[in-house]
């Protein structure tokens, strides 16, 4: 398409039929006589911008856009619809061409430089068939000789109506008007055949029957003479296609300029088209370019391969007008410079040996280097990128490089430590950086050592780059901290079953563990404890440095004293006098406003509970009961009233019952504080001991003897 210019197809507006194309090709209808004729409506072809349809004085298109009066169809033959073919086509009747008449004989324009046509329905078993463009003199009314064509293929045809879209013939050369300005434009048809096994279809959109502006549709007949549609020999339509010629008095001309001299492969090639008049809009076409087209007054390309190569410029002006202009170039093979692969300056190397081939001339450039040869030799304290590029037959290489680097720095060693100090007895891990090879103090060559010193220690690291032989040192020194004096102790006492006391002394941070469960953070925790807890508490003592020691110790205990209490009577009368003494301990205590010691005369009957504590502060507890009676009957006088002690009391739920004033074997009731009995026992002797497993709280011993309470006391449990 780029080079065969004049069939370039402008791409119109999408044209959508309204009816399914559905001709029946097995048919071979041949006969003669009237022609019948049916039509299908379709969308009205629009024209859009890229379609000049301005008159201007220099230019103009006719019917283009189409009238508005026009409402576009398609006319067939036979039934079903276009079963025959096509009245602006191929049909039954084997016509040959289809023709409409203009008269441009008010216009100034001379010549024309396109034609559109809008075709609706196209098939072709083979689609390189060709339909013709014919324009002939219409100065007698009728066709006459030919002014000139244009081809289309069917395979363009065809994809213009799947497209929907005008087909369109460009005159490079533009066509001379008659003197008159009357001429006819036609579509050949005679290349396709409607009368065989296999039969082709076109269709000319039309306008409706009697629509007639300006003028009417004509064709060319099976006995080659020309009739009117409107005629009786014809099909009796008044109807004008959609034919398009564009008119201009002035073509444009198209003109390229390219650059002269040597033109290479890669190398940006610009055209030029600003010697073209009448300029509009530009469409470049570039052969096998590495930019195939590009639109504007100017155009850049470059070819990958050398050879001949092609540029066509289309130009198109503000009327539609085209012109074409070609130019043809030589574009010669760009030489590949080759360079030698990168290098290293050592010590031991202190020249480098550089090399070029693949161009006639050379050219290097680098760091305090130029050389004009094939060859460079920079030394150690020039690295960096060297260029080359040469030329070959005029045309310029590419540029290759190399890297030069230097290699005769002594390696900057280092030493890493995890961690950077220890404590006595720990270890760290040296790690050298830096270098290929390591040589420690120590004699070791690993890379990584590791090291438990008992003092503070320097170490000596030497590194060795094996690239160039060069060599650094370096040294760490590794501080080892002594391990904190850590003191564990128990300052104070305890009592059974109280609270413990201990201390650590030594270090910043404190950890304690003992038996029972026991941890604690503190340096000094206090904390309840029972005897199996006593042994043993072990501290993990911290300093600044994050070392670590370890003591132990045990919580000093001291037991509880043994309390009793005692009274002068357990059973008074009211009005007499009682005294309570405690002991076992240093100091007492008693419950009930009472003093150790001092007689008083209590009105009702109570227990009392007395606290003793001994030197070492430690305490326990005791109680006895005191029964008040009225003494006012002669039974109490006479009947032999219980007296009984428990102890001790509170207790933990095993104690004993002392029982004196009776020869009897009462029994003992234990009630809690709601009434409920909650144990029950025979007292068999004077002193009865008793295991009751009661829960802590306080209860009430009543002695039974002949289902009578004969003696009470209450009874605390803890």
């Amino acid at each position: 398409m780029k080079k065969q210019l004049l069939s370039i197809l402008i791409l119109l507006i999408m044209f959508v039929a309204n009816n399914t194309f559905a001709q029946n090709r097995s048919d071979n209808v041949s006969t003669s006589g009237a022609h019948s004729f049916n039509k299908a409506s379709i969308n009205a072809k629009l024209i859009p911008s890229a379609v000049p349809s301005t008159t201007t004085s220099s230019c103009m298109s006719i019917n283009l856009p189409t009238p508005s009066g026009w409402t576009l169809v398609n006319y067939g033959t036979g039934t079903p619809i276009f079963k025959d073919g096509f009245v602006n086509g191929p049909n039954i009747y084997n016509d040959k061409e289809k023709a409409m008449y203009f008269d441009a004989s008010a216009s100034a324009n001379t010549m024309i430089t396109q034609v559109y046509v809008g075709f609706a329905k196209a098939y072709a078993a083979t689609p390189t068939k060709t339909v013709a463009i014919r324009f002939y003199d219409g100065t007698s009314g009728t066709p006459g000789a030919t002014i000139g064509s244009g081809t289309l293929s069917m395979a363009t045809i065809m994809t213009d109506v799947t497209n929907n879209q005008y087909s369109l013939i460009i005159f490079g050369t533009p066509l001379t008007l008659p003197v008159s300005k009357k001429f006819f434009a036609s579509v050949d048809i005679t290349a396709l055949s409607f009368t065989t096994a296999t039969k082709d279809s076109l269709s000319i959109v039309s306008n409706s029957d009697p629509q007639t502006t300006p003028t009417a549709t004509w064709e060319r007949q099976s006995d080659n003479l020309w009739y009117k549609y409107n005629s009786a020999s014809s099909w009796l339509l008044n109807i004008s296609l959609l034919i398009h010629p564009f008119l201009t008095q002035a073509p444009i001309a198209a003109s390229i300029t390219i650059p002269t001299g040597t033109l290479c492969t890669g190398q940006s090639i610009t055209y030029n088209s600003a010697g073209s008049t009448s300029p509009g809009t530009y469409s470049w076409f570039f052969g096998a370019a590495t930019t195939s087209t590009t639109t504007g007054v100017t155009a850049n390309t470059s070819y990958t391969s050398a050879g001949t190569y092609t540029t066509q410029m289309v130009v198109q002006d503000a009327c539609g007008s085209f012109g074409i202009a070609t130019k043809t170039i030589n574009v010669n093979l760009s030489p590949t410079a080759n360079a030698s692969t990168s290098q290293t300056i050592t010590c031991t190397l202190p020249t480098a040996n550089l090399s070029g081939s693949g161009v006639s001339t050379y050219t290097w450039t680098g760091p305090g280097i130029t050389s004009g040869g094939n060859t460079a030799n920079p030394t150690a304290n020039m690295p960096g990128t060297y260029s080359l590029t040469g030329t070959t037959a005029g045309c310029i290489s590419n540029v290759a490089t190399v890297i030069l680097t230097s290699n005769t720095v002594a390696p900057v060693v280092s030493i890493a430590s995890s961690p950077t100090a220890i404590c006595i007895g720990n270890s760290a891990t040296l790690t050298a950086n830096g270098a290929n090879t390591y040589t420690w103090s120590t004699s070791s060559t690993a890379t990584s050592i590791a090291v438990s010193p008992t003092t503070t220690t320097n170490y000596i690291l030497t590194g060795t780059n094996t690239t160039n032989g060069c060599f650094g040192t370096t040294n760490f020194n590794l501080t080892v901290n002594n391990l904190p004096i850590v003191t564990a102790s128990s300052p104070t006492p305890a009592c059974t079953g109280g609270t413990g006391c201990l201390l650590g002394g030594g270090a910043g941070t404190f950890s304690w563990a003992g038996p029972c469960g026991f941890t604690s953070n503190l340096q000094a925790p206090c904390f309840p404890f029972n005897l199996v807890c006593q042994c043993a508490y072990t501290l993990t003592g911290t300093d600044a440095n994050g070392c670590v020691n370890t003591a132990t110790t045990c919580i000093a205990i001291n037991p509880l004293p043994t309390v009793t209490a005692n009274s002068t009577a357990s059973l008074i009368c009211v009005g007499s006098s009682v005294t309570l003494n405690g002991g076992g301990a240093t100091t007492y205590t008693w419950s009930g406003s009472v003093s150790d010691g001092v007689t008083f005369s209590p009105t009702v009957t109570n227990t009392y509970t007395v606290t003793g504590t001994d030197v070492n502060g430690c305490m326990n507890t005791a109680a006895l009961s005191v029964t008040v009676s009225a003494c006012t009957g002669i039974n109490n006088v006479s009947e032999n009233i219980a007296q009984f002690v428990v102890y001790p009391n509170p207790n933990s739920g095993d104690f004993t019952i002392s029982l004196t004033g009776t020869n009897k074997t009462p029994s003992v009731e234990i009630y809690n504080t709601i009434g409920k009995l909650v144990y029950k026992d025979i007292l068999t002797a004077e002193k009865n001991n008793f295991n009751t497993n009661l829960a802590a709280g306080i209860y009430f011993i009543n002695i039974i003897d002949n289902g009578k309470v004969i003696a009470t006391q209450k009874l605390i449990c803890k």
